[in-house]
């Protein structure tokens, strides 16, 4: 797999780690992860962008719905999928934010999260992706 960099923001460490363990399982070993918005942002200032980055946008303290309004507004993600039991409210909120955005939403994986619609939604990125490089 074309080396892909991640970021997962996860409050929950055992939900954390299944996540890091999945990507690893499908070849993709640059994966930053963070329990809190301030660790998300120390980690894209000290790495720099992001191609995907995972987050519930429903976290508690509203961590969730601050990733997604500070990828869209500084571009430090090209892609997102969204993790848990999103409710159907808080989607109009996530997509206004990247609406005029360059962050494309890829999807939403639920809780317990498939590793086989997980590799779905990272294949989909990588053929846009090439197909734009080809264009």
């Amino acid at each position: 797999m074309r080396t892909l960099k991640i970021l997962i923001l996860e409050h929950n460490p055992f939900q954390m780690m299944a996540l890091h363990q999945m990507l690893n399982a499908i070849g993709v070993y640059d994966v930053l992860t963070a329990p809190s918005m301030s660790a998300a942002l120390c980690s894209l200032g000290r790495r720099g962008k992001v191609d995907i980055a995972f987050c519930d946008p429903q976290l508690k303290g509203g961590d969730g719905l601050a990733l997604v309004r500070h990828l869209a507004e500084q571009r430090e993600a090209r892609a997102l999928i969204l993790l848990g039991n999103v409710v159907p409210s808080v989607m109009p909120d996530v997509k206004a934010m990247l609406a005029d955005s360059d962050v494309k939403l890829l999807g939403h994986l639920h809780t317990p999260v498939s590793a086989v619609l997980m590799r779905r939604l990272l294949d989909v990125y990588l053929l846009e992706s090439m197909l734009q490089a080809k264009a």
